[in-house]
């Protein structure tokens, strides 16, 4: 096995042979992360078996090093683990002066239904999704791997790491009457609601972002988060094309509520959302979600991806609310591996924690 560079067409071309992978690791997030600069890399033996975007950034006051980041990936064959990719991808990284390696294995580690959710929040004495018994476990032996190999992985917030340890999910196997039905009284009562209302929904374009932004940044400061600029959304439906979308809800002229929509391999995610405080009685991102929900099954994709949600179940945690929102589509939560740090320079990794601690 070697490490290979690739051409980007040799990296889609290998993606096109793959079904279940993160728009994270294609070419397209690459490119629209101001900030870093990333390279494509292959695993090798007499064909490609596996594929690696890798993120770099250099360190604030050691620029000749890099931390190398490769999110929700590399996209391998994680049930026949081999150590020696990862060994080789080090080797490799540490001739590019990377001090960190941070990778993100695209590996669930357990599935919880939507009934079990729904019952632990009732109960008062569950705090975390963890304390739950999982309807499914897999790769219970990839962590102790990993850890054998070198790599360690920090206590994750109740978000996640860098990206969410938690997601929710609907299968979109199902058909669109079992979808709807598997919603509940409130949101089939939120989308009439809204139906009723004459609020319509469509796919908008690059010159729909001035709208969007504007009541994006009306949900950064009501939910209290940093918002991005118009010109990462323009990047990003440019880059992604069309396997990117903004969907738009309006009424009476006057867009109420926008997503952007992303896809890649059988998966589609509802990436980034917003929605105006004076609309919100009109429903319009109930009838948004239920949209993008049709458009993406009727388009062949097989699960529907809400993002992350938080591990906390407790009721004072102002985050459980993004996970009733999420529960009442009738989907389940999956908890995944995580990310996993490897140091490939100790001196420069130790100085660039400390920077971090008193940022």
């Amino acid at each position: 096995m070697r490490i290979v560079k690739l051409t980007q067409s040799e990296y889609q071309d290998y993606l096109a042979t793959q079904s279940d992978y993160s728009f994270l690791q294609t070419p397209a997030w690459g490119k629209i992360k101001t900030g870093w600069s990333f390279e494509l890399l292959g695993f090798k033996t007499t064909a490609l078996i596996g594929v690696a975007l890798v993120l770099y950034k250099s360190a604030p006051i050691f620029s000749k090093y890099k931390l190398a980041y490769i999110p929700e990936g590399p996209i391998l064959n994680w049930d026949e683990f081999d150590p020696a990719a990862l060994t080789l991808l080090a080797e490799y990284l540490k001739q590019q002066n990377c001090f960190l390696l941070k990778i993100g294995p695209k590996v669930m580690l357990h599935r919880y239904s939507n009934a079990e959710l729904k019952t632990a929040l009732a109960a008062a004495d569950i705090k975390n999704i963890s304390e739950l018994t999982p309807d499914q476990t897999k790769n219970t032996n990839l962590k102790s791997q990993l850890a054998a190999a070198g790599f360690t992985q920090e206590t994750a917030s109740s978000f996640g790491d860098v990206q969410p340890r938690y997601t929710f999910e609907l299968d979109l196997t199902q058909t669109e009457t079992e979808l709807l039905a598997s919603f509940n009284q409130q949101w089939r009562r939120n989308i009439k609601k809204a139906e009723t209302a004459g609020v319509s929904t469509r796919i908008g374009t690059i010159l729909d972002l001035a709208q969007f932004h504007q009541i994006y940044l009306e949900t950064a400061k009501r939910d209290g988060f940093a918002p991005r600029s118009i010109s990462y959304f323009e990047k990003y439906l440019t880059e992604f094309g069309d396997a990117a979308k903004l969907y738009l809800a309006q009424h009476n002229g006057k867009v109420e509520a926008a997503a952007i929509w992303v896809a890649a391999g059988d998966r589609a995610w509802y990436s980034y959302g917003a929605s105006s405080t004076a609309g919100r009685e009109l429903r319009p991102s109930n009838a948004l979600q239920w949209r993008m929900i049709q458009d993406s099954k009727a388009a062949g994709y097989l699960i529907y991806d809400l993002r992350g949600i938080s591990a906390s179940l407790d009721s004072n945690d102002p985050l459980v609310g993004l996970l009733n929102f999420k529960l009442g589509l009738g989907g389940s939560a999956v908890e995944w591996l995580g990310e996993f740090d490897l140091v490939l320079n100790k001196p420069i990794a130790t100085a660039y924690a400390l920077a971090r601690r008193f940022k």
